[in-house]
């Protein structure tokens, strides 16, 4: 069996894309299974870019230390973003901990010159550092070294669940399948309920280690990386490098084919694809991407075997559009459940939390599916859709300029033409968490009164804002200044 470190270069493995159609989106690896065709390839946006990332000049050697703390072991592997190393954690091995591995990786130099990637990555690491699930694979830290920029994360011992399902070609029996989803759920809910949504999920970003237990891996890791022009069919990851999303064809969206800003409705359609194949062993459309789906009007083949509301679950979570789909991966096990098989499940899940030390309950989970905005977006006059989508584009820019007042501006006047957006919520949030931690760093205390002001004004907007728990303790912590 390979480690979750293995795989993540796995996922980021740049070569060329086969000539037969049927596997034009997918890749060979040549770190441990050069013939298969399951793997992730990062494609950046020019061929030269692609070979120096491919092949670094230089690797760090076996007993190098990064950071006057991390011994380099051996390589587990190479891919389009860097190397990935088998690294000893001396802080761990002064703590008398029982397993001080880790596995590093190191940004090849391509990336390392694009200092806007280098800026995205780090954001995207810091988002994956606060998602402390059982569920969810850890991401340690990420960090510069002199020119050297990596990042540190668990390794897993057990099978990605990708190598999983071609293992079982007829799918698994559904006692077997239902602890499996319910963990992704989890995982998937807890991490919309904190504002943040994967946007790459598939069976090639989960890990199964002993006992079945989904691992999720790569929480906004990859969106960084650079995009391809080709969006053919397939399991490799495509990114988009000013957006800074990733897109797998066969688990993207429809939506995220046309450029939306990311939803956890995203995530449900990639998660009620990765549940059809754990019950059957195929893909619904048979790995055709959702424009392609859609317009074809291609409908997946019921499951047998299936409780009526599991097959509810999963049908409505491959509804092309967002409007008729499930929002939230705790809705998808809600329906899929039933809500008191759910509430259970959840109530499961916060008592293996609160062994972790967290602090989120099952209200929360439910909350942040009831308090989505009260018109769908897509329901939204033409008009209406427009300028909001102007506004964010222009605090967007605004905020690249380092005018952070009129990104606050922009983004207040999204929200209010359509109040609980998740997009124009997160960009408030934010910025604010931004502009406070460059007060707090700088010790800038007129910058903290004005941004004590601002965070009020906000706040005041409405009860859904006023509640939120991230602006809540960013009020504490100004007080607390």
């Amino acid at each position: 069996m390979r480690s979750a470190s293995e795989l993540a270069t796995e996922m980021d493995n740049t070569t060329s894309l086969p000539e037969d159609p049927d596997d034009a989106t997918r890749l060979r690896t040549a770190i441990s299974r050069a013939d298969d065709d399951d793997a992730t390839l990062v494609q950046s946006a020019t061929h030269a870019q692609q070979a120096t990332a491919a092949q670094p000049k230089e690797e760090l050697q076996p007993g190098e230390l990064i950071k006057d703390r991390f011994e380099i072991v051996s390589v587990l592997g190479r891919g389009g973003m860097g190397v990935v190393y088998r690294a000893l954690d001396r802080r761990k091995v002064e703590a008398q901990d029982r397993d001080p591995f880790v596995a590093l990786k190191a940004l090849s130099s391509a990336f390392q010159r694009e200092e806007r990637m280098v800026v995205a990555l780090q954001r995207e690491a810091r988002k994956a550092q606060t998602l402390a699930h059982p569920n969810i694979a850890t991401v340690y830290d990420f960090d510069r070294d002199g020119d050297l920029v990596y990042i540190t994360m668990e390794q897993l011992a057990g099978m990605p669940m990708d190598d999983f399902i071609r293992e079982h070609p007829q799918g698994l029996p559904r006692a077997r399948v239902l602890p499996m989803l319910r963990g992704l759920c989890l995982a998937l809910a807890y991490a919309h309920n904190k504002g943040i949504v994967h946007s790459d999920f598939k069976p090639g970003n989960v890990f199964l280690n002993e006992g079945d237990n989904p691992k999720i891996l790569d929480f906004g890791i990859a969106r960084a990386a650079p995009v391809s022009e080709d969006l053919s069919a397939g399991e490799l990851t495509r990114f988009d490098a000013g957006e800074l999303g990733a897109l797998t064809p066969s688990y993207a969206a429809l939506e995220m084919f046309q450029g939306a800003p990311p939803h956890p409705a995203d995530d449900v359609y990639a998660l009620a694809i990765t549940a059809y194949q754990l019950f059957t062993g195929r893909h619904p459309f048979n790995g055709i991407p959702a424009p392609q789906a859609s317009r074809e009007g291609l409908k997946p083949e019921p499951i047998r075997g299936l409780r009526r509301r599991e097959w509810q679950a999963i049908r409505r979570g491959l509804a092309f559009a967002r409007k008729d789909r499930i929002g939230h991966a705790a809705d998808f096990l809600r329906v899929f459940e039933g809500k008191a098989r759910t509430r259970l499940a959840i109530g499961s899940a916060i008592a293996l939390a609160l062994a972790f030390g967290l602090y989120f309950t099952m209200d929360q989970v439910e909350e942040r599916a009831r308090t989505q905005p009260e018109v769908p977006f897509d329901n939204l006059p033409a008009e209406t859709r427009s300028a909001f989508e102007t506004l964010l584009n222009d605090g967007d820019m605004s905020r690249k300029f380092a005018d952070h007042a009129g990104a606050l501006d922009a983004y207040r006047q999204a929200y209010a033409l359509h109040p609980r957006n998740p997009e124009a919520t997160l960009r408030l949030v934010d910025l604010l968490e931004l502009l406070y931690a460059r007060a707090s760093d700088n010790g800038d205390t007129e910058a903290l009164l004005s941004l004590g002001a601002n965070l009020d004004e906000v706040m005041a907007t409405d009860g859904f804002l006023g509640s939120l728990p991230r602006l809540q303790a960013l009020k504490q912590s100004l007080e607390r200044s």
